[in-house]
């Protein structure tokens, strides 16, 4: 069973509270979100009209009729969905070794 503390860093040291035992396993994950914050992060969902625009620039892409323009949109959405691909990843797996559940998108 995994145990949750908030604990703080002493130049560059984690001190773990007294009733943690010294032998213990201890996983660290410094946060730069609080839980809630996490949470909306991992339900966070690309927009359909992203997802269609996405869609429609690939098959452009494929069919070699991309413009100049176009590809550049195509390489800023791919940028950003990739991001956001990521960050929810981060997000479940932080959520999911606090919860003690594997993570599920």
């Amino acid at each position: 069973m995994t145990k949750v503390f908030e604990t703080t860093a002493k130049n560059g040291v984690i001190v773990l509270p007294k009733d943690v035992p010294s032998p213990a396993r201890c996983l660290v994950a410094v946060l730069d979100a609080d839980i809630e914050a996490l949470r909306r992060e991992a339900a966070t969902t690309i927009s359909a009209s992203t997802q269609e625009r996405m869609s429609e620039l690939l098959l452009k892409n494929r069919e070699g009729q991309l413009s100049e323009q176009e590809r550049a949109e195509l390489d800023a959405l791919a940028q950003q969905f990739d991001a956001a691909t990521l960050a929810k990843g981060r997000a479940l797996s932080i959520l999911a070794q606090l919860d003690g559940t594997p993570p599920s998108a």
